[in-house]
């Protein structure tokens, strides 16, 4: 800036020489000033002229300073709209990243590492401006939050012609079309430590201690899932899922069958850790009405998985969420708008997951992969700390995520005021659309700033015949956009603001009038509907029991155990040991205790179709009750009488 300053001065002394020389005329040759300068350098004339036009210049100049200096001074500031200049010193006019808008008839790419807020009321056309542009034209990995698999049904195909691994997860399709997420699956269940660990961290995300409420009941439910968690995990006869720990929670009386179980787990030999073995005993030892309490918090929680639909679609995992640094993945969380509130658990846990995974490594020593999550509806998925907190570290990841709300005032109602706040300042770019609130129009009125304006103000005084007239000026202050302009501003615009350069107006984007982004749709891949299986609860000998012998992981979690605990030939032939028959105990004649489907007899099944509905499925459970009860025998024998009204019971 000085050296310009200084080339201007001197050029403008020159000219004010050559002028007073008379060497400024129509048959001047401009290339020939620099040659006869030189030439006359002596000439004392030629000085004078010079020095007279460097005081011109120079005062030119002073003058100017004093009327910058003298802008510089407003009273109330200089708010104003951002230039081409400065939208492309921010990044604002990249060749890739996140697209937010257009300005003079060219995308405004936003090519930073930071995050992006979204702020547009209902209906304001976020999906067909920065939603959907967006998941055509990111080329790396990518999770959206996709409300009414409107996104899935539009962007999927051209990700996955791309060469993009594409999965929709949507657990409560009722046709099973949906990938499968089991929060447990990346546990290694052989390894006590480490199951014991990621149960804690899970914990935590299922079960965040409250605010203001007493922190204890949160704390318990998390010990109480850890330990359940861990016995569940010891034994290879069960499934490694949310919904098996929540029927052990949830199957007859815990508090009397969880020791049992403990106590049978230690007697045949099977290796539970201590973690384990405390947490189970710390929850079962509590008193009636507080292990009731602690009970109740956990399967407040966990009650989703009750639904067949979330069970079926969280028992096995399709994909990886530690790879998608890695690779270049594409997950839709599809939900139609009634389920949001009711699935928004098991996504508040994939999405939390997400970020605990891949924040373990940094991107020089894990996988590069830049992934975009986009979370429309952000506030609908309800409080989670993880992700909340992740705004002001996961850039650094390389997860860039870009939350979608109608106004500020929802995320306060969940996080309040400091947390979202706190949300919004760590966002790199905000892009707001016109406000349909007064609220939210004053306060983005007093973001946008203020400007000096010089108001001329007349008055007139009347004295008699005598008339006095009085023009008076002053500086005012107006706002850039007042509120009534912001909710009135025309709703193809948009404001972006980015800390550094004014604010920036622009216009959005309608993908369907665009044919770059008209020509990349195509229909999805398919998805196979998935028939449901329905987990029959079971028992409190198979939570003890042994492994199958015809199931791969079954047998590795054996193999390892026995070499761990260095069995003897006598815990070797007590495992190897096949039930033998017995008769019905009393309570399982007065139904306090489970009928086993060892009691069930194959034979007796082969002449009974599959249920295929609901009055087969009913005729189906009779019969099986019908035939499970068995004659009692010995001492505590009960009269036909009861064991028909037993089986009445079962037909209600």
């Amino acid at each position: 800036m000085l050296a310009a300053t200084f080339l201007a001065c001197a050029l403008c002394a020159v000219l004010v020489a050559l002028v007073g020389l008379n060497q400024i005329g129509p048959r001047t040759q401009v290339s020939a000033i620099p040659g006869w300068l030189w030439y006359y350098r002596g000439d004392p004339l030629l000085r004078l002229w010079l020095e007279r036009g460097a005081l011109v210049s120079g005062a030119i100049a002073f003058v100017i300073l004093l009327i910058i200096l003298k802008r510089g001074r407003t009273l109330h500031g200089e708010a104003r709209f951002a230039r081409e200049s400065e939208i492309r010193r921010e990044h604002l006019r990249s060749n890739s990243g996140i697209i937010v808008g257009q300005k003079g008839g060219r995308y405004l790419v936003f090519g930073g590492t930071e995050h992006v807020l979204l702020e547009a009321p209902t209906r304001a056309g976020k999906g067909v401006g920065v939603v959907i542009p967006n998941l055509l034209s990111w080329a790396d990995s990518v999770v959206v939050l996709d409300v009414k698999r409107e996104n899935w049904d539009i962007t999927a195909g051209f990700r996955a012609r791309h060469g993009q691994a594409v999965y929709l997860f949507d657990p409560l399709d009722p046709e099973g079309r949906s990938a499968r997420y089991n929060p447990l699956s990346f546990i290694d269940r052989l390894d006590d430590t480490d199951v014991i660990n990621e149960l804690q961290k899970i914990g935590g995300m299922l079960f965040p201690a409250p605010e203001k409420a007493d922190p204890f009941w949160a704390e318990a439910a998390r010990a109480a899932f850890v330990g359940v968690g861990a016995l569940v995990a010891a034994n290879p006869a069960l499934p490694f899922t949310i919904g098996e720990i929540y029927r052990r929670l949830t199957t007859g009386d815990p508090k009397v069958e969880l020791p049992k179980v403990v106590e049978e787990a230690q007697r045949r030999g099977q290796r539970l850790s201590q973690a384990c073995v405390s947490a189970l005993s710390d929850f079962t030892s509590a008193s009636d009405n507080t292990f009731s309490g602690i009970k109740q918090t956990i399967t407040s929680k966990l009650n989703l998985w009750l639904n067949p639909y979330v069970d079926a679609a969280t028992s096995e995992t399709d994909f990886d969420l530690r790879q998608i640094r890695r690779e270049r993945i594409s997950i839709y969380l599809g939900v139609s708008p009634d389920n949001i509130d009711r699935i928004a658990p098991v996504y508040n846990l994939f999405l939390q997951q997400l970020i605990d995974l891949n924040t373990r490594e940094l991107p020089e020593n894990g996988g590069r992969v830049p992934v975009l999550i986009l979370l429309d509806e952000f506030a609908r998925l309800g409080k989670a700390p993880v992700i909340a907190s992740a705004f002001s570290y996961v850039a650094g990841y390389g997860l860039r995520l870009l939350p979608v709300i109608q106004s500020r005032s929802q995320p306060r109602g969940i996080y309040g005021v400091d947390v979202t706040d706190e949300i919004i300042a760590n966002c790199g770019l905000e892009i707001v659309f016109t406000p349909k609130e007064l609220k939210v129009a004053n306060e983005l009125s007093e973001r946008l700033g203020f400007f000096t304006m010089n108001v001329k103000s007349k008055s007139r005084t009347i004295h008699g015949l005598l008339a006095n007239r009085s023009i008076s000026e002053s500086d005012q202050r107006r706002a850039l956009m007042m509120p009534q302009e912001l909710m009135q501003m025309p709703k193809g615009d948009l404001l972006l603001m980015r800390g550094g350069i004014p604010p920036v107006r622009g216009r959005k984007i309608e993908y369907f009038r665009s044919k770059r982004f008209t020509s990349r749709i195509s229909d999805p891949p398919k998805v196979a509907p998935r028939p449901i299986a329905i987990n029959a609860v079971s028992s409190a000998a198979k939570l003890a029991g042994g492994a199958s012998s015809s199931d791969p992981l079954a047998q590795a979690l054996s193999a390892k155990r026995a070499a761990l605990l260095n069995d003897g030939p006598e815990t070797a032939a007590t495992e190897q040991a096949q039930p033998s028959a017995r008769a019905l105990t009393d309570d399982e004649l007065s139904g306090f205790a489970e009928i086993t489907d060892d009691m069930l007899v194959l034979g007796d099944m082969v002449d009974l179709p599959p249920p295929g509905d609901e009055q087969a499925a009913i005729a189906f459970v009779t019969a099986m009750t019908a035939r499970a009860v068995l004659e009692p025998v010995g001492a505590g024998a009960q009269s036909p009488a009861f064991v028909t009204e037993r089986h009445d019971h079962g037909r209600e």
